[in-house]
């Protein structure tokens, strides 16, 4: 068994941890709500916590008026609680986001430290996990994956705190409790690091493993009820749910295309490759200029890279927790791209201990390294700001705004046509459900309406709606382009203005209803 334990008696890193969190929570702080929520994931997420706080049951999470068991309620809890205290807004729905970036940080500066056995190199490891541009832009869209991912850091810390320090207790308790918290953020996904600290455990001496001190009792009774009780809880209440989480959000998300998340295997190179190589910049540059001596750093040379017994441990943990997952991942016939943001902390405390190691001794590091955070802090500040002004037909906020400058200020003004799936970014923002309206249900709802309708669609079926639906001597309507993506039909209730027909005017903002002489 080898250690990377470095002499760091008068070295000191660019950065210290105090002050990597405060500038990191400024950046993540800076303009978190700028940006209108968007869909689909965004959406989902927001409005099923804004439905759960409406009916006042957080342990059950309900969608669209129903039930959605496809992930535990500790995410909707982390969006809701705050919307309810400070009202439903973007930031509010983003909020939590801040926290889970920030013990990220602290969590991978815990990891660097007993990893490679002294406080620069773990200073270092946090200044990078702060400043890069994945983690970062992560911290600023709304899902369940970096509460996952802060819980599993967490977690891994205390494995390795275990690991340097077998005689410890309570370690192997907050393990266990931070692998129980992930278990109930996301279910399964929480349990593919486990085999790293098994393989890394294996290492020790036999004598020497105290398997009581990786497996606590009272840490699995942690586990137990923290991680498995509320699925337990529910799986009672509702007979049939464990049995379609196991075959559901189990076996068919993992083997299957059912939920149509990408299954592919190309979805690997364009959606994966992208982030894994993304997650490496700014300091994978610096990494790049000096490949050959990174390379040696972080493999103990080329010519052991494949003999796991002359790795150190902590590149032996590296191979594990990252290689492993991935595999999983990939294999896996659901991807979507921040579900490899579990992985970046032992991939950054790698590249951390990297840059510290080859630039350590030069004059300029300190000053170059506090350039190139203050650049990512900037650019991050810059592209969220920037984020908002930008045009999208996914961000809900922006339509919202759209609808309630033409008259629909109220949800029930509003009905989505069934062609589009249900908007619940939209839905957050109005603070109700939207209805649905099929196309044999277009005309029973224009003869219900007692004042102004709007109909809303996007601009793949506006002329067919138009045509064939629409164009009804009854049904006096105005249409108005919202963007390029979205288009709504302001439908006037029966027949106005003493029982005249109206007839269309083209407009250069749509059209105009006027009577007919």
């Amino acid at each position: 068994m080898t250690t990377d334990h470095t002499s760091q008696i008068t070295v000191r890193g660019p950065l210290r941890l105090g002050l990597v969190l405060a500038f990191a929570c400024v950046a993540a702080v800076a303009f978190q709500g700028a940006r209108g929520i968007y869909e689909t994931t965004e959406g989902r997420y927001a409005e099923c916590a804004r439905e759960m706080g409406e009916r006042g049951n957080w342990l059950e999470p309900v969608l669209n008026g129903k039930h959605h068991w496809t992930k535990p309620p500790l995410t909707y809890i982390a969006i809701g609680m705050p919307c309810e205290a400070l009202g439903y807004t973007t930031f509010a729905a983003r909020l939590y986001l801040i926290p889970c970036f920030l013990v990220s940080i602290a969590a991978v500066w815990w990891l660097g430290l007993r990893m490679w056995g002294g406080r620069a190199a773990a200073d270092v490891c946090a200044m990078v996990y702060a400043t890069t541009g994945v983690t970062m832009a992560a911290s600023n869209v709304i899902s369940t994956d970096y509460l996952l991912a802060a819980s599993v850091f967490l977690a891994q810390a205390a494995f390795w705190e275990a690991f340097r320090a077998p005689s410890k207790r309570w370690p192997g308790h907050v393990l266990w409790l931070c692998m129980g918290v992930a278990f109930v953020t996301k279910g399964p996904p929480a349990l593919l690091y486990l085999p790293a600290m098994v393989a890394l455990w294996l290492r020790r001496p036999r004598g020497a493993r105290q398997w009581s001190r990786l497996f606590p009792p009272g840490g699995l009774a942690l586990f137990l009820a923290v991680g498995l009780g509320w699925y337990f809880y529910e799986a009672a209440k509702h007979p049939g749910l464990m049995q379609y989480w196991l075959h559901d959000e189990v076996v068919e998300r993992s083997l299957s295309d059912k939920h149509g998340r990408n299954p592919e295997f190309y979805y690997n190179f364009t959606m994966y490759l992208p982030m894994l190589l993304g997650g490496l910049l700014p300091w994978g540059l610096w990494l790049a200029a000096r490949w050959r001596g990174a390379w040696k750093v972080l493999t103990c040379g080329s010519s052991n890279v494949l003999k796991l017994r002359g790795l150190s441990d902590a590149k032996l943990w590296m191979l594990w927790a990252v290689a492993f997952p991935l595999a999983v991942f990939c294999l896996s016939r659901s991807k979507l791209e921040l579900y490899v943001l579990p992985l970046f902390a032992s991939m950054l405390a790698a590249v951390g201990y990297a840059v510290f190691a080859l630039y350590r001794g030069e004059r300029w590091f300190r000053k170059g390294a506090l350039a190139t955070c203050a650049f990512a802090w900037v650019v991050f500040v810059a592209v969220k700001a920037t984020m908002a002004q930008v045009p999208t037909r996914k961000d809900m906020r922006r339509l919202h705004e759209q609808l309630a400058a033409i008259g629909a200020e109220r949800p029930e003004q509003i009905a989505v046509f069934a062609r589009e799936r249900d908007l619940n970014g939209l839905s957050f923002y109005y603070g109700a459900k939207l209805s649905r309206v099929d196309v044999d249900e277009i005309a029973a709802w224009t003869d219900s309406l007692t004042s102004p309708g709007f109909l809303l669609c996007n601009d793949n079926i506006e002329d067919a709606l138009e045509e064939r639906y629409l164009e009804r001597p009854q049904i006096p309507y105005n249409e108005y382009a919202l963007s390029k993506s979205w288009w709504a039909f302001k439908i006037l209730p029966g027949k106005q203005a003493g029982g005249k027909e109206f007839r269309l005017v083209r407009r250069w903002r749509g059209y105009e209803i006027i009577p007919d002489e």
